[in-house]
């Protein structure tokens, strides 16, 4: 059985798919957690000079999508066809579109201004029709009571609940009561409930 490694920073971001798909398969993880200090140490050694990481044995697996892409092939959740699995890539894909551009203007818009109007456009009006678009492909999957494919928690699930918590507006979550059921679901998987009680309380 290979080792794991996360190599991140001390927040959720970008590495916490994988560490939820490790937990959820049972796999033990170290949970590596730079400071700046020590990313400056070693950032020289990472493939792309940039986190997150995922070390396999001695094996650099680098950006988050390809992260969690490998766990989910190694264990299971990844779709059993080829029509689930590129139901996977649309659903990862959609929620991409709604928390790439809200993370340029969390952490790259200055003017505090103009990012309290971005963000307010942001929840009001541009987000919403990917939230639509996600609660119909749930709903499409027997009326969307359970899981975005099939009958058992996949990647595509587990990166929804990361991108529900990095949404932080569960007011308008729950405009769409399928996908926030869903991320309730998620929540209380045994082993990822597991996870979520011991892990480090973060801002993001």
């Amino acid at each position: 059985m290979p080792a794991y490694k996360v190599i991140y920073f001390d927040a959720r971001g970008r590495a916490e798919p994988t560490r939820m798909m490790l937990a959820h398969a049972g796999q033990e993880f170290e949970d590596v957690r730079y400071t700046s200090e020590e990313w400056a140490k070693n950032k020289a050694t990472t493939p792309m000079q940039q986190l997150p990481l995922l070390m396999v044995d001695s094996r650099p697996i680098p950006q988050g999508r390809a992260m969690h892409g490998f766990v989910a092939r190694e264990y299971g959740l990844n779709g059993a066809n080829n029509e689930e699995t590129t139901k996977i890539d649309i659903i990862i894909a959609t929620l991409e579109d709604i928390f790439d551009p809200l993370g340029r203007i969390l952490f790259y818009e200055k003017d505090e201004e103009k990012k309290k109007k971005d963000l307010e456009a942001f929840y009001n009006e541009k987000s919403l029709k990917f939230l639509d678009a996600l609660e119909k492909f749930l709903v499409f999957n027997k009326g969307g009571d359970g899981f975005f494919i099939g009958d058992k928690i996949t990647r595509a699930d587990i990166v929804f609940y990361c991108g529900a918590e990095a949404y932080g507006r569960d007011d308008v979550l729950q405009k769409y009561p399928k996908l926030f059921a869903l991320k309730g679901r998620v929540a209380q998987d045994k082993k990822i409930a597991a996870y979520l009680e011991k892990r480090p309380v973060t801002s993001f």
